[in-house]
Protein backbone atom coordinates (compact mmCIF):
# COMPACT_ATOMS: atom_id res chain seq x y z
CA UNK A 1 0.00 0.00 0.00
CA UNK A 2 1.33 3.40 -1.05
CA UNK A 3 2.06 5.73 1.84
CA UNK A 4 0.13 9.02 1.44
CA UNK A 5 2.24 12.06 0.79
CA UNK A 6 2.46 14.54 3.60
CA UNK A 7 1.38 17.98 2.53
CA UNK A 8 3.56 20.63 4.10
CA UNK A 9 2.04 24.09 4.29
CA UNK A 10 4.57 26.57 2.96
CA UNK A 11 5.25 29.58 5.05
CA UNK A 12 4.13 32.88 3.55
CA UNK A 13 7.43 34.62 2.98
CA UNK A 14 6.00 37.71 1.25
CA UNK A 15 3.01 39.88 2.33
CA UNK A 16 -0.19 39.64 0.30
CA UNK A 17 0.09 42.16 -2.63
CA UNK A 18 -3.39 43.64 -2.24
CA UNK A 19 -2.94 44.20 1.50
CA UNK A 20 0.49 45.70 0.88
CA UNK A 21 -0.84 48.11 -1.76
CA UNK A 22 -3.76 49.12 0.44
CA UNK A 23 -1.48 49.84 3.36
CA UNK A 24 0.84 51.97 1.19
CA UNK A 25 -2.12 53.88 -0.22
CA UNK A 26 -3.52 54.49 3.24
CA UNK A 27 -0.18 55.76 4.55
CA UNK A 28 0.25 58.00 1.46
CA UNK A 29 -3.21 59.56 1.88
CA UNK A 30 -2.66 59.99 5.62
CA UNK A 31 0.62 61.84 5.15
CA UNK A 32 -0.53 63.89 2.14
CA UNK A 33 -4.17 64.49 3.03
CA UNK A 34 -3.88 68.29 2.98
CA UNK A 35 -2.23 68.37 -0.44
CA UNK A 36 -4.76 65.92 -1.88
CA UNK A 37 -7.65 67.93 -0.46
CA UNK A 38 -6.28 71.17 -1.95
CA UNK A 39 -5.64 69.50 -5.31
CA UNK A 40 -9.12 67.99 -5.36
CA UNK A 41 -10.61 71.37 -4.52
CA UNK A 42 -8.75 72.99 -7.41
CA UNK A 43 -9.95 70.32 -9.85
CA UNK A 44 -13.52 70.70 -8.60
CA UNK A 45 -13.28 74.49 -8.94
CA UNK A 46 -12.02 74.16 -12.54
CA UNK A 47 -14.84 71.75 -13.46
CA UNK A 48 -17.49 74.01 -11.92
CA UNK A 49 -15.98 77.05 -13.64
CA UNK A 50 -16.13 75.30 -17.02
CA UNK A 51 -19.77 74.36 -16.45
CA UNK A 52 -20.70 77.93 -15.47
CA UNK A 53 -18.76 79.35 -18.45
CA UNK A 54 -20.46 76.96 -20.87
CA UNK A 55 -23.89 77.95 -19.56
CA UNK A 56 -22.93 81.62 -19.82
CA UNK A 57 -21.76 81.14 -23.43
CA UNK A 58 -25.00 79.33 -24.32
CA UNK A 59 -27.12 82.08 -22.77
CA UNK A 60 -25.00 84.71 -24.51
CA UNK A 61 -25.54 83.10 -27.90
CA UNK A 62 -29.28 82.82 -27.28
CA UNK A 63 -29.49 86.54 -26.50
CA UNK A 64 -27.26 87.43 -29.47
CA UNK A 65 -29.28 85.23 -31.82
CA UNK A 66 -32.59 86.79 -30.77
CA UNK A 67 -31.26 90.31 -31.24
CA UNK A 68 -29.58 89.43 -34.55
CA UNK A 69 -32.72 87.86 -36.04
CA UNK A 70 -34.85 90.84 -35.06
CA UNK A 71 -32.32 93.09 -36.83
CA UNK A 72 -32.39 90.83 -39.90
CA UNK A 73 -36.11 91.45 -40.29
CA UNK A 74 -35.40 95.18 -40.54
CA UNK A 75 -32.39 94.48 -42.79
CA UNK A 76 -34.52 92.51 -45.25
CA UNK A 77 -37.03 95.36 -45.37
CA UNK A 78 -34.30 97.90 -46.10
CA UNK A 79 -32.72 95.66 -48.78
CA UNK A 80 -36.07 94.72 -50.31
CA UNK A 81 -36.10 94.47 -54.14
CA UNK A 82 -39.39 96.40 -54.10
CA UNK A 83 -38.05 99.53 -52.41
CA UNK A 84 -34.76 101.25 -51.78
CA UNK A 85 -34.08 102.03 -48.15
CA UNK A 86 -33.14 105.56 -47.17
CA UNK A 87 -29.70 106.48 -45.86
CA UNK A 88 -31.23 106.97 -42.40
CA UNK A 89 -32.72 103.47 -42.47
CA UNK A 90 -29.36 101.96 -43.43
CA UNK A 91 -27.64 103.88 -40.65
CA UNK A 92 -30.14 102.66 -38.05
CA UNK A 93 -29.57 99.04 -39.05
CA UNK A 94 -25.79 99.57 -38.87
CA UNK A 95 -26.20 100.96 -35.33
CA UNK A 96 -28.15 97.87 -34.30
CA UNK A 97 -25.56 95.56 -35.86
CA UNK A 98 -22.88 97.45 -33.92
CA UNK A 99 -24.81 96.63 -30.76
CA UNK A 100 -24.56 92.89 -31.47
CA UNK A 101 -20.88 93.23 -32.43
CA UNK A 102 -20.03 95.12 -29.23
CA UNK A 103 -22.11 93.04 -26.80
CA UNK A 104 -21.54 89.59 -28.27
CA UNK A 105 -18.22 89.65 -30.18
CA UNK A 106 -17.42 85.96 -29.56
CA UNK A 107 -20.75 84.60 -30.82
CA UNK A 108 -21.64 83.49 -34.37
CA UNK A 109 -24.27 86.24 -34.46
CA UNK A 110 -21.63 88.82 -33.53
CA UNK A 111 -19.39 87.66 -36.35
CA UNK A 112 -22.21 87.56 -38.92
CA UNK A 113 -23.17 91.10 -37.93
CA UNK A 114 -19.77 92.22 -39.27
CA UNK A 115 -20.57 90.70 -42.66
CA UNK A 116 -23.97 92.35 -42.94
CA UNK A 117 -22.58 95.63 -41.67
CA UNK A 118 -20.01 95.51 -44.47
CA UNK A 119 -22.80 94.95 -47.00
CA UNK A 120 -24.65 98.04 -45.81
CA UNK A 121 -21.55 100.23 -45.85
CA UNK A 122 -20.87 99.01 -49.38
CA UNK A 123 -24.44 99.86 -50.38
CA UNK A 124 -23.92 103.38 -49.01
CA UNK A 125 -20.65 103.78 -50.91
CA UNK A 126 -18.69 103.90 -47.64
CA UNK A 127 -15.89 101.76 -48.98
CA UNK A 128 -13.34 102.21 -46.20
CA UNK A 129 -15.89 101.27 -43.54
CA UNK A 130 -17.00 98.28 -45.63
CA UNK A 131 -13.39 97.11 -46.01
CA UNK A 132 -12.85 97.31 -42.24
CA UNK A 133 -16.00 95.27 -41.56
CA UNK A 134 -15.18 92.60 -44.14
CA UNK A 135 -11.55 92.25 -43.06
CA UNK A 136 -12.54 91.96 -39.39
CA UNK A 137 -15.08 89.31 -40.31
CA UNK A 138 -12.49 87.37 -42.32
CA UNK A 139 -10.16 87.37 -39.30
CA UNK A 140 -12.87 85.87 -37.08
CA UNK A 141 -14.91 83.78 -39.51
CA UNK A 142 -13.14 80.44 -39.18
CA UNK A 143 -13.56 77.86 -41.93
CA UNK A 144 -17.08 78.50 -43.19
CA UNK A 145 -16.32 78.81 -46.92
CA UNK A 146 -19.71 80.14 -47.97
CA UNK A 147 -19.54 83.17 -45.67
CA UNK A 148 -15.87 83.66 -46.47
CA UNK A 149 -16.67 83.86 -50.18
CA UNK A 150 -19.41 86.44 -49.55
CA UNK A 151 -17.03 88.56 -47.48
CA UNK A 152 -14.26 88.31 -50.09
CA UNK A 153 -16.66 89.32 -52.83
CA UNK A 154 -17.81 92.33 -50.80
CA UNK A 155 -14.18 93.20 -50.10
CA UNK A 156 -13.40 93.02 -53.82
CA UNK A 157 -16.35 95.27 -54.68
CA UNK A 158 -15.22 97.75 -52.02
CA UNK A 159 -11.74 97.96 -53.50
CA UNK A 160 -13.26 98.34 -56.97
CA UNK A 161 -15.28 101.24 -55.57
CA UNK A 162 -11.98 102.84 -54.54
CA UNK A 163 -10.55 101.98 -57.99
CA UNK A 164 -7.89 99.90 -56.28
CA UNK A 165 -8.13 97.06 -58.80
CA UNK A 166 -4.96 95.26 -57.71
CA UNK A 167 -6.34 94.71 -54.21
CA UNK A 168 -9.71 93.79 -55.67
CA UNK A 169 -7.99 91.13 -57.78
CA UNK A 170 -6.29 89.78 -54.67
CA UNK A 171 -9.68 89.39 -52.93
CA UNK A 172 -11.31 87.72 -55.94
CA UNK A 173 -8.42 85.29 -56.37
CA UNK A 174 -9.03 84.09 -52.84
CA UNK A 175 -12.59 83.19 -53.84
CA UNK A 176 -11.14 80.86 -56.47
CA UNK A 177 -8.79 79.38 -53.86
CA UNK A 178 -11.74 78.52 -51.63
CA UNK A 179 -13.08 76.28 -54.39
CA UNK A 180 -16.78 76.86 -53.70
CA UNK A 181 -18.16 75.69 -57.05
CA UNK A 182 -21.12 78.03 -57.40
CA UNK A 183 -18.96 81.02 -56.43
CA UNK A 184 -16.03 80.27 -58.73
CA UNK A 185 -17.77 81.59 -61.86
CA UNK A 186 -18.45 84.92 -60.12
CA UNK A 187 -14.78 85.07 -59.14
CA UNK A 188 -13.67 84.68 -62.75
CA UNK A 189 -16.16 87.31 -63.90
CA UNK A 190 -14.95 89.80 -61.29
CA UNK A 191 -11.30 89.12 -62.13
CA UNK A 192 -12.00 89.68 -65.82
CA UNK A 193 -13.68 92.98 -65.02
CA UNK A 194 -10.70 94.18 -62.94
CA UNK A 195 -8.09 93.12 -65.49
CA UNK A 196 -10.08 94.93 -68.17
CA UNK A 197 -10.08 98.09 -66.05
CA UNK A 198 -6.29 97.79 -65.73
CA UNK A 199 -5.94 97.42 -69.50
CA UNK A 200 -4.66 93.83 -69.15
CA UNK A 201 -6.73 92.50 -72.02
CA UNK A 202 -5.09 89.09 -72.30
CA UNK A 203 -5.70 88.29 -68.63
CA UNK A 204 -9.25 89.66 -68.86
CA UNK A 205 -10.06 87.41 -71.84
CA UNK A 206 -8.71 84.36 -69.98
CA UNK A 207 -10.93 85.06 -66.98
CA UNK A 208 -14.00 85.81 -69.11
CA UNK A 209 -13.52 82.56 -71.05
CA UNK A 210 -13.27 80.66 -67.78
CA UNK A 211 -16.53 82.26 -66.68
CA UNK A 212 -18.35 81.28 -69.89
CA UNK A 213 -16.99 77.74 -69.69
CA UNK A 214 -18.30 77.30 -66.14
CA UNK A 215 -21.58 79.22 -66.56
CA UNK A 216 -22.57 79.07 -70.26
CA UNK A 217 -26.27 79.57 -69.43
CA UNK A 218 -25.74 82.56 -67.17
CA UNK A 219 -27.70 85.73 -67.95
CA UNK A 220 -24.29 87.40 -68.23
CA UNK A 221 -22.89 84.91 -70.76
CA UNK A 222 -23.82 86.86 -73.92
CA UNK A 223 -22.50 90.14 -72.56
CA UNK A 224 -19.25 88.44 -71.56
CA UNK A 225 -18.89 86.87 -75.01
CA UNK A 226 -19.22 90.33 -76.55
CA UNK A 227 -16.54 91.62 -74.20
CA UNK A 228 -14.25 88.77 -75.22
CA UNK A 229 -14.79 89.57 -78.89
CA UNK A 230 -14.09 93.28 -78.38
CA UNK A 231 -10.98 92.67 -76.28
CA UNK A 232 -9.53 90.19 -78.77
CA UNK A 233 -9.91 92.79 -81.52
CA UNK A 234 -8.17 95.45 -79.47
CA UNK A 235 -4.47 96.05 -80.19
Amino acid sequence: MTKPKKIIKKKLKKPDEFISFTERAFHFITHHFKSIAVGGGIVLFIILSLIVYQKWETKNEENASQLFHSIMETYQGVRSPYREGSIQEYKKVIEKLNEVIDKFPRTPSGRLSLLYKGNLHLRLGEFDEAITSYETFLQKAGGEKLYLSFALEGLGYSYEGKKDYEKAIHAYQKILELGENFRVSDGHLALGRCYEKLGKNKEAVEQYKSFVKIAPKSVMANAVLRSISNLEKSP
